[in-house]
């Protein structure tokens, strides 16, 4: 879901560009955004593409079980765009007219790092919820007796 309609309710085109950015990044990878998490460090499968993106190793993204049967290029372009329709800020996210070209190969990539103020929102944003998510209580440790409410 993107963030401007999760946290504040305003929902644009540019939300669905965000929903593609994540559907395509899933079916690159061959994992669910929201049950994927290699380790306690991230929250989803967006959080860890995203590390793996500033590190330069988007092969990584790419379903393992493809084993080398894929075209790489193709895998490579189809990453960028769709971490590029993930951004938080809707204003950055590109079209999906201008998805397609991309995909197409018909227009160029905006290369991600290029926008600074783009990954430190979305960096900050990862970190403030990993945070939250790390502090809340789990079930069984939240201290609440629910059997004692049983009158």
């Amino acid at each position: 879901m993107a963030p401007e309609y999760a946290m504040w309710g305003h929902l644009t085109y540019k939300a669905d560009v965000y929903s593609f950015g994540v559907v395509a990044l899933e079916i690159v990878a061959g994992k669910n955004n929201m049950k994927y998490r290699p380790d306690e460090n991230y929250v989803c499968l967006l959080d860890w593409a995203h590390v793996v993106r500033r590190k330069g190793n988007l092969m990584d993204i790419v379903d393992s079980s493809l084993g080398s049967n894929f075209n790489k290029e193709e895998a490579i372009r189809m990453i960028k765009v769709a971490l590029l329709c993930t951004n938080s800020s809707p204003v950055l996210r590109p079209s999906m007219s201008a998805v397609v070209s991309m995909l197409e190969g018909r227009a160029d990539i905006r290369e991600h790092s290029s926008d600074l103020l783009s990954m430190d929102a979305n960096e900050f944003g990862f970190r403030a919820f990993r945070q939250t998510h790390d502090e809340m209580p789990s079930d069984s440790s939240n201290g609440v007796d629910f059997s004692s409410n049983a009158n």
